[in-house]
């Protein structure tokens, strides 16, 4: 299935509406095609269903620090559109993004920027504790539930009302360090990576590279709920269940003979292959970000856009990255699907809720295909073109209308600056066998599967079975039994 196209991924979607799901899982975030600088709609159809007239603030939360430079720019003009175009909302900055931790007592004291941003595992808790305000009517209004993916939709609504947005999805994939890549050997006549296509051959290459180059062939991250979020596409693939249902209740199942084998995996890459970096503690927006941006490590599960944040906080080229599809385990290919949602204050008065869309549509997140819906995004691809960032590969897309589909590859096409072959396999085979995050606790789940990973990566004779054992069962007694 190529990433991208509507009646591929759309079916794919349809696995979603049964359960309640971000972050990558965990602190996994993304600055996608989908959000980009804008100059509002001026179409009657994708404006707001009034105009503010009187003076409004809103706080907006994620907004870039004062080192990422390109998002600075990009947001500068964000703000010099708002001001043009709408001089009575005032737009307060919050560099605060969603994390499990912060998140209850922010929202329990009523301190939640007006629209926030959070992922798809967290909208069903979020919205049953009434900490998003309920959004139907400007959606209705604006037309937006036509334009975005209906599946999506079935995530942020309860009792036919709507409390968020579909922001962005994401599918997992395989990243490259070209450089080691060639310094080992192991590209094709263009200069492309040879990909691995499976899981044994991902630990052959690192290995390869290891013995080659010294430096560490593929990196998995154990901490920050990281770990347990990258081995769902290994436990996956190797045929092994996390959650189901018993008789209308939650089981935990992942101590089962293929989820022993999947972590034995992990295992190996530490103890019988040697490609790990030598520190058993790390995570990706750190850790993985410098190894891979100055040559020391060579493969990391990612998505293209985590590329720009190395590219743009270490000064990697945006020449040194490609990307694959994940690599098949014993029972197929799978690869975890996953997403980001706006939210909104539950505090918010209707002017601050209609004001959030204006933001948004300033932003370019809009379905209409105007030229003046689409000027953001091809500022966002212009700028990002001129920082030397990567434009051209995208994620999946949440507007299924097919003329806003079309205009944006056209735009994107136009800034493209990085060789597409590099990440053909990607676009054209992410998308195989997608499976959502876990319905219940997901991140809770991944924080307990850290525990269990760097427990083998640290002990050499660490039982996967027994950890395994211990692990489903504090996970049912501490999280399912209680989601009940």
């Amino acid at each position: 299935m190529k990433l991208g196209k509507r009646n591929g991924w759309q079916a794919v979607f349809v696995l979603l509406v049964s359960i309640a799901l971000i972050a990558a899982g965990c602190g996994k975030g993304s600055n996608g095609g989908s959000d980009s600088p804008s100059s509002a709609p001026t179409d009657g159809n994708s404006s707001a269903p009034n105009e503010t007239d009187q003076p409004v603030t809103i706080k907006i939360s994620n907004w870039p620090k004062p080192n990422e430079e390109a998002l600075v720019k990009i947001y500068d003009e964000y703000v010099a559109q708002m001001k043009e175009k709408y001089p009575l909302i005032t737009l307060e900055k919050d560099e605060w993004g969603y994390d499990v931790s912060s998140f209850l007592p922010k929202a329990a004291s009523g301190q939640l920027p007006t629209i926030y941003e959070t992922y798809f595992t967290e909208a069903d808790k979020i919205i049953k504790a009434s900490y998003s305000g309920d959004i139907t009517e400007l959606l209705n209004k604006n037309k937006w539930t036509e334009a975005l993916n209906p599946e999506l939709l079935e995530l942020v609504k309860k009792d036919g009302k709507y409390y968020g947005i579909p922001k962005d999805g994401y599918v997992i994939g395989l990243m490259y360090n070209v450089n080691l890549f060639k310094e080992a050997g192991l590209v094709d006549d263009n200069g492309v990576p040879v990909f691995p296509k499976t899981y044994e051959e991902l630990a052959e290459t690192a290995k390869a590279i290891k013995d080659k180059t010294g430096k560490a062939g593929f990196f998995f991250p154990t901490k920050n709920n990281q770990g347990g979020w990258m081995f769902m596409n290994i436990g996956w693939a190797y045929g092994a269940e996390f959650e189901k249902q018993v008789d209308g209740k939650w089981q935990a199942v992942f101590n089962s003979p293929e989820a022993v084998a999947a972590l034995q995996y992990i295992k190996d890459l530490k103890w019988k292959y040697d490609v790990l970096p030598a520190n058993n503690l790390v995570d990706i927006n750190s850790d993985m970000a410098q190894m891979f941006g100055t040559d020391q490590v060579a493969m990391s599960f990612g998505m293209p856009e985590w590329g720009n944040g190395i590219v743009q906080g270490l000064g990697m080229s945006k020449d040194n990255l490609a990307m694959s599809a994940l690599p098949a385990g014993p029972k197929g290919n799978v690869t975890l699907l996953g997403g980001g949602l706006y939210m909104f204050s539950p505090q918010a008065t209707p002017d601050q809720l209609q004001a959030t869309f204006k933001w948004l549509e300033v932003k370019g997140f809009s379905p209409q295909a105007t030229p003046e819906s689409l000027a953001g995004l091809e500022t966002q691809s212009k700028t990002s073109n001129e920082q030397g960032l990567i434009v051209g590969p995208h994620g999946l897309r949440v507007w299924i209308n097919e003329d806003r589909i079309a205009a944006e590859q056209e735009i994107i096409e136009k800034y493209t600056n990085v060789n597409m072959a590099m990440f053909q396999d990607y676009m054209d085979n992410g998308g195989n066998g997608l499976r959502p995050e876990e319905p219940v606790n997901a991140q809770e789940l991944y924080k307990t599967l850290d525990v269990v990973i760097q427990t083998v990566l640290t002990n050499k004779n660490a039982d996967p079975q027994s950890l395994l054992d211990k692990a489903v069962a504090e996970f049912q007694k501490d999280y399912l039994d209680k989601a009940q």
